[in-house]
């Protein structure tokens, strides 16, 4: 149970097969039985070339790419302990995405009075990330059920090619604070819930991500050596949405480049 809350559930929307392990793994590693990682676009796409991403992943097809991450992603989750549920929608790179209303009616079926839902904060200009933010919020609001925490996505919010070296502690907090600004005036955050793992929490999360291994290769271009022991996946970060405020058009256009 996060400290201050009183939900013996918690289920983490992952608008793909990594991002909740990316960027709370280490947290979930933490309540093992009772996590759920809950992937909004878990399905296969239609029949046709790969995306872009899935390309430099080295799949044929993105049917090839959907079912070998979904295997990924079971295996990176049953290393900390989560349940791996996959919802049909494929990655919005494949045509028309989900809408917020489909999202919605979707995610109903996850959230009861006990429930944590940890939702991304759309840290990215990927609008997966939005939709999945906008339909848990929504979802929460309309139903009046649950608490909602915002979880910072990774890697966006720390993306940078210099997380090696002894300083790398204070460039995340340096990182952290300038891309994490537009978010938290918009949303009206209190401050962020800040895990630093542990080695032996961050062995298990560093497991759970290598369990990921097709996207490593263009995930350490795109954001440096963001595996670094000493990098920014082994610093967590959440904010609990109080009255589940909707963002504003800023927020919703993102923050940062993403891939």
């Amino acid at each position: 149970m996060i400290p201050g809350t009183s939900c013996e559930r918690v289920v983490a929307l992952s608008p793909h097969f990594d991002d909740a392990v990316l960027s709370v793994g280490g947290l979930l590693g933490t309540l093992a039985g009772r996590a759920v990682v809950v992937t909004i676009h878990g399905g296969p796409p239609p029949d046709g070339p790969p995306s872009d991403w899935d390309r430099l992943c080295g799949f044929g097809s993105g049917a090839a790419a959907a079912s070998a991450r979904e295997e990924e992603d079971r295996v990176a989750c049953g290393v900390i302990g989560a349940e791996a549920r996959h919802l049909s929608y494929p990655d919005g790179a494949y045509g028309a995405p989900a809408s917020v209303d489909e999202l919605t009616d979707a995610l109903e079926a996850y959230v009861t009075e006990d429930t944590l839902v940890l939702v991304p904060a759309g840290l990215c200009r990927h609008a997966d990330h939005h939709r999945t933010r906008d339909a848990a919020l929504g979802t929460l609001a309309a139903l009046g059920v649950g608490q909602a925490w915002l979880y910072a996505d990774q890697p966006y919010a720390s993306r940078s090619g210099h997380w090696a070296g002894p300083g790398a502690k204070t460039l995340v907090d340096e990182v952290w604070r300038e891309r994490l600004a537009p978010v938290v005036e918009d949303f009206g955050l209190p401050e962020a819930r800040t895990l630093r793992l542990t080695a032996e929490m961050w062995a298990v999360k560093h497991r759970a991500v290598l369990a990921y291994a097709s996207q490593l290769g263009p995930l350490a271009t795109y954001a440096g050596h963001f595996l670094a022991f000493d990098g920014p996946l082994r610093t967590e970060l959440i904010w609990r949405v109080g009255v589940r405020p909707m963002p504003s058009r800023r927020a919703t256009a993102g923050i940062t480049g993403g891939t």
